[in-house]
């Protein structure tokens, strides 16, 4: 059995703008508004945040520029001038009286009576003593020859002068060499010193100052060799200057001397 369907009718679309096809709620649109925005969301929203970002670096700007320093108090130059010329005048008036009372003092010391001035008495111009007068010669030059066995011992008083003498009024020991040993000098228990700094020509004051500045020793020997010279002060009253000379050396312990003798003064 056939089984015809029939065709479902196409429905009839009405406007809704139709008095009998309004639905009670809804209203007719006022076509002097328009019903929507006319620009997208999207760029509005991105117009304002740059907008906003403009004006916070506005701001920030604002707040670093940094305000104008002050304006700084203005100099009088006329105060300056007036305190250095108050300092030019008070220096100007100390000098002035600082001046005056030197003046004031040259004139007195000028007014001031001068006491009478009597010629000092010129001293003498000392010049150096002869040396006799100083130095009165005891004798002069006086020969002395000495001549012991091998390693013998020989005393010699210079106050007379005098050869083998006793050991307690010696003023020289001699002691005689042997073999390759040379003679040997040393001051004796008469005497208080002696110098070897002198040369044959030496005079009394020459001595003197020798055996001041290069005294010998007690107990130090001098090598009894030709040319060599000696100055001894003796112990006597008035006490000597002698000055002995070595003239020669012979063997077995020989020796030629040669002595010249001074007085010292006093004061000496």
């Amino acid at each position: 059995m056939s089984v015809f369907r029939a065709a479902a009718p196409e429905p009839v679309h009405r406007s809704s703008d139709a008095p009998g096809n309004r639905v009670p709620h809804q209203r007719t649109p006022d076509p002097g508004y328009p019903e929507g925005p006319t620009e997208p969301l999207g760029e509005t929203t991105a117009r304002e945040r740059a907008a906003r970002e403009r004006a916070a670096r506005g701001n920030v700007a604002r707040d670093n520029v940094t305000a104008p320093p002050p304006a700084r108090a203005r100099r009088r130059p006329g105060v300056v001038v007036a305190v250095l010329f108050s300092l030019l005048a008070l220096l100007a008036s100390g000098a002035a009286g600082w001046f005056s009372w030197r003046v004031l003092e040259t004139t007195r010391a000028a007014a001031a009576p001068r006491p009478a001035l009597t010629p000092a008495a010129s001293e003498p111009v000392r010049s150096r003593p002869l040396e006799p007068e100083r130095y009165p010669v005891a004798y002069a030059k006086e020969p002395l020859r000495l001549q012991v066995a091998c390693a013998g011992v020989l005393h010699l008083d210079l106050d007379e002068p005098r050869a083998d003498a006793a050991e307690v009024l010696a003023d020289l020991r001699y002691d005689g060499g042997c073999g390759s040993r040379l003679p040997q000098l040393s001051l004796g228990v008469g005497a208080t010193a002696g110098s070897r700094q002198v040369s044959a020509d030496a005079d009394a004051g020459d001595c003197d100052r020798a055996i001041r500045t290069g005294p010998l020793g007690r107990g130090l020997q001098v090598e009894v060799k030709a040319g060599t010279a000696l100055c001894v002060r003796t112990a006597a009253a008035p006490a000597g200057l002698v000055l002995v000379e070595i003239i020669d050396v012979g063997g077995s312990g020989t020796a030629g001397l040669r002595a010249t003798a001074w007085q010292v003064p006093e004061d000496r």
